[in-house]
């Protein structure tokens, strides 16, 4: 029986151009070994792993089921193996002792990704792109059995195999001589320069410098060449695998920070726990309703949406607003105020931007009023040391008494100690705290997690009205519109079902003294 192979890392077929002899202990093919051959035949790479606890019999059956196939497939007279055919079946037959006991080479599908369910584990792929799995000879023993080897030079080969059975052929000999003198099998080399290239990685984000395939190339062939002998070249495939991996991928720059900030992030991260150290042991001493937070935060006119459905492939995806230039960019201030006992304390302070800073009569006579907003306005929008004695009184005084902890973050405008100490009476005490410079992405329970659930519910309105307005102007650009809006979102937002919500800020900030994470729905899943 004749059939023409091709070899090379592991098993191809090719058209036929050479003739060889395989014989081999026949046992029972199973169903699905003669249908691996079936298909191993006629296409080209083509992986099957055995079972890890039947090596030699899978590899027999194997053997006897390719032999089947092959009969049925061509046709020739039997004649005696040659010496060129007899040591091109040796070859064959090393090439797969090497895929069974050795490490498996599983080639790529037509996609370029490897069978993997979780992206997160990815095989490590050589220079050709296949995949390397772990070697199940130590290293120890290798050593041993090349000090062995070349300590008996004059041994048959079936007497050292007794002393070392995974020697499985004798060229395992001079591979493992090859992986010795490298410093490790190829898996082995592979895990360190992973490591080594995610290290310089993950040392680079940390200081907020930009990283591209490139560097990620060049650090891998950089690590790759301490290793004599390891052929490596940081292939696309490698890199795809690596990216996938280690959960890496292409984002864009959303912000830039100078060197010196990240010279300070270590420094801003232990301002960060130490607050969080001295405050979180205050909370036993107040009622969970007497500790606030507050915070501002600025709401355009016009609010509108970055993202919208449109037409795959289209050349530009346009947008479109009642004022570009006034409405989109000017603002006014929202200031709420929430407590530990996850409850949105009334009214909502809301400052307005007016040219002269004031209201006028006719505004005041017609301007919509509820009970759950307070409107102020300056010629900005933004509130000054006047607004922030102004919502003190209104907001945190009024109707307010006992002890309170009073935590906001360091705005210039309100941290002159005296705004509070000079509001405090024998029913109001005040214990201030000042949430660190740079710390309130991370300590503001306002911050980390309130201000996107607020945003989100009012873009909602904004967005509904776009589509859906019955009148030429939208009422949520007028000035009553948009009061009735942040009126209804104040008043929803206070609804019971929102205050696991609420106490989920205050866990996400670190100030939390309770063991369990409140569980909660948001607003998106709720509204």
């Amino acid at each position: 029986m004749y059939v023409i192979l091709y070899l090379v890392v592991g098993v191809r077929v090719a058209p036929p151009s050479q003739r060889w002899i395989f014989q081999q202990i026949a046992l029972p093919a199973s169903e699905a070994e003669s249908n691996v051959v079936e298909d191993f035949l006629p296409i080209p790479p083509h992986h099957y792993s055995p079972p890890p606890d039947s090596v030699e019999g899978w590899f027999a059956s194997f053997a006897n089921a390719l032999v089947k196939i092959i009969k049925n497939t061509y046709s020739y007279d039997e004649t005696p193996p040659n010496i060129e055919e007899e040591e091109l079946a040796q070859l064959l037959l090393e090439k797969l002792h090497d895929i069974t006991h050795e490490f498996i080479f599983i080639d790529e599908n037509e996609n370029g990704d490897g069978p993997s369910e979780d992206d997160t584990f990815q095989p490590y792929t050589d220079q050709e792109g296949n995949y390397i799995l772990l070697s199940e000879v130590s290293m120890e023993y290798k050593k041993r059995a090349v000090e062995e080897f070349e300590r008996h030079p004059g041994w048959k080969f079936l007497t050292f195999q007794q002393n070392f059975s995974k020697v499985r052929q004798p060229n395992y000999i001079n591979r493992w001589k090859k992986q010795i003198e490298m410093g490790g099998t190829k898996y082995e080399l592979f895990i360190e320069i992973e490591n080594y290239v995610y290290q310089q990685f993950k040392l680079c984000r940390e200081q907020y410098l930009p990283v591209h395939d490139m560097d990620l190339k060049k650090w891998a062939i950089l690590k790759a060449s301490e290793f004599n002998g390891l052929m490596f070249k940081a292939s696309h495939s490698w890199l795809n695998t690596f990216k996938r991996r280690n959960r890496i991928v292409s984002r864009k720059i959303q912000k830039l920070v100078s060197f010196r900030a990240v010279k300070e992030v270590e420094d801003i991260q232990q301002d960060a726990e130490d607050f969080r150290a001295q405050i979180v042991p205050l909370l036993k001493n107040f009622a969970h309703n007497k500790i606030f937070n507050t915070d501002q935060t600025g709401f355009r006119y016009e609010m509108v949406s970055a993202r919208t459905l449109s037409t795959q492939g289209e050349r530009y995806t346009f947008g479109s607003c009642s004022s570009p230039k006034n409405k989109c960019t000017h603002s006014y201030t929202v200031q709420y105020v929430i407590t530990y006992a996850g409850d949105i304390l009334d009214p909502v302070f809301i400052c307005l931007q007016e040219n002269d800073g004031t209201f006028g009569p006719r505004v005041l006579d017609t301007m919509f009023i509820a009970p759950n907003i307070y409107v102020t306005c300056t010629k900005s929008g933004k509130l000054n040391r006047s607004k922030v004695e102004e919502f003190l009184d209104e907001i945190i005084v009024n109707n307010r008494n006992g002890n309170l902890l009073y935590i906001q973050d360091m705005w210039t405008g309100q941290t002159d100690r005296r705004l509070y100490t000079s509001r405090c009476t024998d029913d109001l005490n005040m214990d201030v705290r000042f949430i660190p410079e740079h710390c309130t992405d991370v300590c503001q329970p306002l911050d980390t997690y309130f201000h996107r659930q607020l945003k989100y519910l009012a873009r909602q309105f904004y967005s509904f009205e776009s589509v859906h307005a019955k009148t030429p102007t939208p009422q949520l650009l007028t000035r009553d519109g948009l009061l009735k809006m942040q009126s209804l979102v104040h008043y929803l937002l206070s609804a019971p079902v929102f205050r696991n919500m609420i106490k989920y800020c205050w866990f996400s900030s670190g100030i939390w003294d309770g063991e369990d994470r409140p569980v909660f729905r948001n607003v998106k899943e709720l509204v």
